[in-house]
């Protein structure tokens, strides 16, 4: 088996995997944060 070198392995596959679920988290929060605005606007 070989030897694990700290630090030595390639992340950026993982990182932008990564970077690409913040950003999807953020829109799906702002669409559901407008969604709710617009239902409480709709309800009145």
């Amino acid at each position: 088996m070989a030897e694990h070198k700290p630090g030595s392995m390639d992340i950026r596959a993982q990182e932008k995997t990564f970077a690409g679920f913040v950003r999807f988290t953020i829109w799906a929060v702002v669409l559901i944060i407008a969604v709710l605005i617009f239902m409480a606007l709709a309800n009145a």
